[in-house]
């Protein structure tokens, strides 16, 4: 008989410290629940950097912020790593996404547009008054060669798979095709007017191109590098962007205050959201739910919800925003 008290009581006293480790246990992992684990917006905005020329600044929505060089144009992001533009100094700068300043790489005469290689190995940078891209070897931060496209080349996209490059040429109305590989222009395609910026269909077939000139968007079917729609779209110079799960096309305008959105099947124009005056910079998550717009005459990065097609946030969180960048979508 004292035997089973004995067990009875050791079961018991067992049971009564499990309790209170899991009361312990429990409070803790709530705590984390609540304070460490990030929700999954924390996910989305923790990778939304972007240009703020005001500022002469990179900054994000999560609150980074680091001082660069004048006039910061376009932006790029792979992994930890970001590269900035700034025309007026002729420098990319590098950061990692821990605000820390990697290099400062001199480049050709007033850099526009950079993007890194899928491959993280090199990247392109539009050197619009050199009349050039350069290359950027992204281990030594130096760039190493540059490549003759012509007169006034502005930003630059790769396909999926990085064989291949395209330029806007904006002085002579055409886009550039660069064989990565040779680092040699292997085409031309004729545009009007005033090629800005550009980017590509899901699938990789179609060239999406927004024309200062004549404010539309040519669409230009890779197969035979000729144009087979032009969408019209607000007053420019554009952004453009191809939301990532490849079902819509959106066009921003500096010189109006609206964001086009456009039905990637049928090429029709769907709606017009207004956000301001002079939005440029424009970019889907890699989710495809929220669209971020740089706003430059009213400080202000937009959010607009995929689902609803509304604005649900303004954030001011520098002066003068200009190009945004995502990580899965730069």
């Amino acid at each position: 008989m004292a035997s089973i008290d004995r067990a009875a009581i050791g079961w018991s006293l067992g049971v009564s410290l499990f309790a209170v480790f899991i009361s312990i246990f429990g409070a803790n992992l709530q705590s984390m629940d609540n304070q460490s684990i990030p929700t999954h917006d924390d996910v989305v905005h923790s990778d939304v950097f972007f240009t703020l020329q005001g500022d002469d600044a990179v900054g994000s929505v999560m609150g980074f912020s680091v001082q660069a060089g004048p006039k910061m144009t376009y932006v790029s992001v792979l992994d930890y790593l970001i590269l900035a533009t700034s025309s007026a100094s002729d420098t990319v700068f590098a950061f990692d996404t821990d605000e820390n300043l990697l290099a400062e790489i001199d480049v050709g005469k007033t850099p526009k547009g950079v993007k890194i290689h899928p491959e993280g190995k090199i990247a392109f940078v539009a050197n619009e008054n050199s009349g050039t891209v350069g290359i950027i070897d992204l281990n030594s931060f130096e760039m190493t060669g540059e490549i003759q496209v012509g007169n006034v080349p502005h930003n630059i996209i790769f396909n999926n798979d990085g064989n291949t490059a395209f330029v806007t040429i904006q002085g002579e109305d055409k886009i550039a095709i660069i064989d990565v590989s040779s680092s040699q222009v292997i085409d031309y395609i004729s545009v009007e007017k005033f090629p800005h910026n550009l980017d590509l269909s899901s699938d990789g077939r179609f060239l999406y191109v927004a024309n200062i000139g004549t404010n539309d968007v040519a669409v230009i079917d890779l197969q035979t590098n000729k144009i087979t729609k032009r969408i019209s779209v607000s007053t420019g110079h554009h952004g453009i962007d191809v939301s990532p799960d490849g079902k819509q096309i959106y066009v921003s305008g500096i010189g109006s205050d609206k964001v086009n959105i456009i039905n990637a099947d049928s090429l029709e124009l769907i709606k017009q959201v207004v956000v301001g005056e002079g939005p440029h910079g424009i970019r889907a998550d890699s989710y495809s739910e929220k669209l971020y717009v740089a706003v430059t005459k009213t400080d202000e990065i937009v959010v607009i919800d995929l689902q609803t097609l509304e604005i649900i946030k303004r954030s001011n969180l520098g002066k003068t925003p200009f190009w945004i960048t995502i990580s899965g979508n730069s």
